[in-house]
């Protein structure tokens, strides 16, 4: 049963975010003014620091412990076409905090103004820089963030690239074609999203692009020689499939799982820490998955490399919460 806080929020991203709105330039404006304003406190952990700074001359943050010994990519939400770093402060700084970790929150290029592959470009120019450091590397990102983290995985294995130590992606949007089930099964139920702001923020982003190719649609992607994954997603949400479809894929292809799924919960719930107990319990969940990759990897070379077949274990199961 999902907690008191849960119940109260649902009701209100209903009324603060959900719309059916077809008009291209309402859509860009709407999830704009929505998701870059500062509705939700996200104050950095003790032990962590802010900086702005630039990867590959991309702009963005750096959270980071006094002396980091891993580094986390992190792509940020937001349908592609708005999103705020800030948001992610608590939830970031909470990974950076237990896993001594210096975090980089990339501030890719947004969709209408930058259409694809600008986003998924810059997420790979980021990654090919943090991933020649000498500290393990792990990606992680939430919804179109999440898209961007399997993208990013599926196109650095493509181009030769070492492999990360693990990575996690909170309800992905990993289907650019709209016909996974529960867009229209769950657009009543989803609190945050409907079937028709998906699809135009889709169209939004891809502007004529194949929405089949794996990397718009990373679900149809071949996930051999990826490194193990840690998905979550509500059993309401309209993105619920296209968590289940990825974690098909690569079981299909030999890499290592982990589903966890809640009812009863908004789009994204993790990185609400501070308003939801499910989320900081499952913090907690995703930084013991980091932690369990991080001792079983193998030490990081130097020179371009990937993990094969040979990824660290990690539980191949559907965790499903009540």
């Amino acid at each position: 049963m999902a907690s008191l806080p849960a119940k109260i929020i649902k009701p209100l991203f209903r009324v603060m975010m959900k719309r059916d709105i077809l008009d291209p330039e309402h859509l860009v404006r709407h999830l704009r003014k929505v998701m870059n304003a500062p509705l939700l406190p996200s104050l950095l952990p003790s032990g962590v620091s802010l900086r702005y700074a630039r990867v590959a001359d991309i702009p963005g943050q750096w959270l980071t412990t006094a002396t980091p010994t891993v580094t986390l990519l992190f792509l940020h939400g937001g349908a592609f076409v708005g999103g705020r770093l800030d948001t992610y402060h608590n939830f970031c700084g909470r990974l950076a905090q237990a896993l001594n970790a210096r975090i980089f929150l990339a501030d890719y290029r947004l969709a209408p103004e930058h259409p694809y592959p600008a986003a998924p470009d810059d997420a790979l120019s980021v990654y090919r820089e943090l991933i020649d450091d000498s500290r393990p590397l792990v990606v992680a990102g939430d919804s179109a963030g999440g898209n961007l983290t399997l993208v990013t995985l599926l196109r650095a294995r493509d181009e030769g690239l070492p492999m990360p130590v693990c990575a996690i992606a909170i309800s992905p949007g990993a289907d650019a074609t709209g016909e996974l089930m529960s867009r229209q099964a769950n657009n009543d139920s989803d609190p945050m999203l409907s079937q028709a702001m998906i699809d135009g923020a889709t169209k939004l982003y891809l502007q004529g692009a194949d929405p089949l190719h794996p990397y718009a649609s990373p679900c149809r992607g071949d996930y051999r020689q990826l490194p193990p994954l840690m998905l979550t997603v509500s059993e309401e949400e309209c993105l619920r499939d296209d968590a289940y479809a990825v974690a098909e894929r690569a079981r299909q292809a030999g890499v290592p799982v982990k589903l966890l799924s809640r009812p009863d919960m908004p789009h994204v719930w993790p990185i609400l820490r501070l308003l939801l107990p499910e989320a900081r319990k499952d913090t907690e969940r995703l930084i013991n998955f980091v932690q369990t990759q991080l001792r079983s990897a193998p030490v990081k070379a130097q020179n371009r490399h990937d993990f094969g077949n040979d990824v660290p274990a990690c539980s191949n199961v559907q965790e499903t919460v009540a």
